[in-house]
């Protein structure tokens, strides 16, 4: 039976791949709308996928700065993009995945997720809980796989105290309510307007870093953990020292990778390892669908909620990456890429 013109162009419309791409460094005026007949190959063990909306991380318009260089950055032309949320086009036989289902999931290296097809590793696969929309999820699985390890790296326990930097940020929002379900007492710096919202989240106590000095609040009452989630600005370093003057004997330091410095992070492991100082650890975020799943099990019983700050359409990616880069969003910027 032979298609006729409207049944071709469906088919086409149908398999077209929308993305965002990036053939060179520079401002976010170098991201293009790419358009194509051709989507990416599954392979065995992954899963095709639909995807519905995308969100927007710093390490995306520092990768497209060319953060990293030939080292650490994506091949070019290069697609943004880690979090992923949509619905399964297609699975190996036997997988837990069926088409139909709807899933998230971080992608490794925080690269492809600014498409509307995309393949995912099953390992890397949540379900989406019911009460979530599309865009709610994608504001979920980086920042708060981020926030899930950076906590496991802290070794804290129900009681312990923990700092969290920036806790109205993406990844300080979500790290307030998991620490929270972890039992943890939680102390977060932000500035003065966001005090109500962070404490909303469930922060117990909120330092205003513009009118107040953090260190000067705790120093008779140190934490067991630092979250140090800030990676803007042109000082974190300072941040990082001011941070350590407020833990505990034997207590942790996490890092989040502001800037590539390995000699910077080196110094820090080497004070904690010859007791000179907290424990030195860095959060270098994985794709872990176990995890996100234990997340996305929080969520459904109303103990975790993603936080949007604003939502903007594909081919708006360079607003949206603009935004994030300010660092004076509330909770994520989310990219809407289909209905």
């Amino acid at each position: 039976m032979h298609s006729t013109p409207a049944s071709r162009d469906q088919l086409q419309e149908a398999m077209a791949v929308t993305s965002i791409q990036y053939s060179a460094h520079g401002p976010s005026s170098v991201l293009q709308l790419v358009k194509s007949d051709v989507g990416p190959i599954r392979k065995a063990g992954q899963v095709l996928i639909d995807n519905k909306a995308t969100s927007v991380n710093p390490v995306d318009y520092k990768l497209r700065e060319g953060f990293g260089g030939w080292l650490a950055g994506p091949r070019l032309p290069a697609t943004p993009g880690g979090d992923v949320a949509g619905v399964v086009l297609e699975a190996d036989a036997g997988s837990k995945f069926k088409p139909g289902d709807r899933v998230m999931a971080l992608l490794a290296r925080c690269v492809g997720g600014y498409s509307s097809r995309v393949v995912v590793p099953e390992s890397a696969l949540a379900r989406i809980p019911d009460t979530l929309s599309f865009e709610q999820a994608a504001a979920l699985p980086l920042v708060a796989l981020t926030a899930w390890q950076g906590l496991d790296l802290a070794h804290v326990q129900a009681g312990d105290r923990v700092l969290i930097h920036a806790g109205a940020g993406g990844v300080g929002s979500v790290a307030i309510q998991l620490a929270k379900a972890r039992g943890l007492q939680v102390v977060t710096t932000c500035s003065g307007r966001n005090a109500d919202f962070v404490r909303e989240l469930g922060a117990d106590e909120v330092v205003d870093y513009t009118q107040q000095r953090f260190e000067e609040e705790l120093k008779d009452r140190p934490v067991n953990a630092v979250l140090d989630t800030i990676v803007h600005g042109s000082r974190p370093h300072e941040y990082q020292q001011r941070s350590m003057k407020v833990i505990k004997a034997g207590g942790t330091y996490i890092h989040f990778f502001p800037k590539f410095e390995i000699l910077h992070i080196a110094f820090g492991f080497l004070q904690g390892a010859l007791s000179l100082g907290p424990r030195y650890r860095a959060v270098i975020v994985a794709p872990n669908g176990a995890q996100l799943e234990q997340i996305a099990e929080l969520v459904a019983a109303g103990r975790v909620k993603p936080i949007i700050h604003s939502v903007f359409p594909l081919e708006k990616a360079a607003e949206a990456q603009d935004q994030v880069a300010t660092g004076h969003t509330r909770g994520k910027v989310v990219i809407k890429i289909a209905d």
